[in-house]
């Protein structure tokens, strides 16, 4: 096992916790509550959580919030640990934190927002920074009502882009489809968010053995195979994924990685896309 979990809340702050501190329990018992685990402020939720095994300079964590505000920071900054908590990142009034990934510092990094924009820009554009520091725009907004709904980190060519929206309809498009550009422009589109599908609720990369699952605001869950969507044009509107009766949103969707999947990417701990 990883031998630490860090979990970063929306308000910027990072909590350490040992792998061995975790309670065990079956599958069906009831578990017990991050914030009760970690001692987070009450009004904190724990948006993003990354799995460590040593606290290294060849390593950082790249951050994103609502307001696209990226940050990079080195993984040996977060070795110390406080009861209260650290900060990660220095977050405006308004914003949240909404990703953590690690990284090498060389991948490409893929911003995707709710009004259906995204940008690809490669990690080297983002120096380096101390905790409490604010970061720097990693795209620009198209309105007031946009805000970033996931963050990827690109480790490798080949594998596909899956984007879905709040009304059930998704597509797969190549990665190649989305040239790197400069940091801070606002993007290219990458899907239609019409009256008819909804915004833009996740972004996610994932290969033909993954499986999604996806979760309804009534609390419905759907598993389906990545296989089943087929690889479409980045301007497109997409396919109906999945059937919502009137009222039914999708309020999240998780990749769930095949058996053999090396496991390497980080979750987010709480599914991205929460419709409002």
């Amino acid at each position: 096992t990883h031998s630490y979990i860090l979990f970063f809340t929306d308000k910027g702050k990072c909590y350490w916790v040992k792998v061995y501190d975790i309670p065990e329990g079956g599958r069906a018992a009831k578990g017990r509550a991050i914030v009760n685990l970690i001692g987070c402020e009450p009004d904190e939720k724990v948006s993003a959580f990354i799995s460590v095994k040593e606290f290294n300079d060849d390593h950082f964590v790249v951050m994103a919030t609502e307001k696209g505000i990226v940050k990079k920071t080195k993984l040996s900054a977060y070795s110390n640990p406080r009861k209260k908590g650290i900060y990660a990142v220095e977050i405006r009034d308004g914003d949240k934190l909404i990703e953590a990934r690690v990284s090498t510092g060389d991948n490409d990094i893929l911003l995707g927002t709710r009004n259906g924009k995204s940008i690809r820009f490669s990690e080297e554009q983002i120096r380096p920074s101390g905790r409490k520091t604010m970061g720097v725009k990693g795209i620009t907004l198209s309105s007031k009502d946009d805000r970033l709904v996931g963050m990827l980190l690109i480790k490798r060519e080949g594998t596909t882009v899956l984007v879905a929206t709040e009304k059930g309809f998704g597509k797969r498009t190549e990665i190649s489809q989305y040239r790197a550009q400069k940091r801070g422009g606002k993007g290219v589109l990458t899907m239609k968010t019409t009256e008819k599908v909804g915004k833009m609720v996740t972004i996610k990369e994932v290969v033909d053995k993954d499986d999604l699952m996806i979760i309804t605001n009534q609390g419905v869950l759907i598993r389906q195979p990545v296989s089943q969507i087929r690889a479409i044009g980045r301007a497109t509107q997409g396919v109906k994924l999945i059937k919502l009766g009137e009222g039914t949103l999708v309020s999240s969707i998780t990749r769930i990685m095949s058996e053999e999947d090396d496991g390497d990417e980080n979750n987010s701990a709480e599914p991205e896309g929460n419709s409002e």
